[in-house]
């Protein structure tokens, strides 16, 4: 899920522009979002160089395989769609990014020096 960029600085040792963006709307909003209206939101955000909606929709889902964020299932137009919110504050994220880091950390130098 994180890929650590040793050489880069700031969040973009940890996350893209765009996750970074997905990250901090999901943690400002109070209720739902579906993934064409985080689409949008990065394209008037970073016009174009906001990714795909592939890109967002494959890292909302990832979020949500980690337990980073859930989503609630609505219909509408087109059929089935998620809506995606997260439970976690800030500080919450925040600790489980570390945690969830550190123990893979651990696993693979364990696993590299055995």
């Amino acid at each position: 899920m994180w890929t650590l960029r040793i050489k880069r600085e700031g969040s973009k040792a940890l996350v893209t522009e765009y996750q970074k963006h997905i990250i901090r709307k999901l943690m400002s909003i109070d209720d739902t979002i579906k993934s064409g209206e985080m689409w949008i939101h990065l394209n008037k955000i970073m016009g174009d160089k906001a990714p795909s909606r592939a890109s967002v929709i494959f890292f909302l889902n990832d979020l949500v395989d980690v337990e980073y964020a859930d989503f609630k299932d609505g219909t509408g137009k087109g059929g089935h769609h998620r809506r995606y919110y997260t439970k976690l504050t800030s500080e919450l994220f925040e600790k489980k990014v570390y945690v969830d880091i550190v123990n893979k950390l651990k696993d693979a130098l364990d696993e590299l020096f055995k």
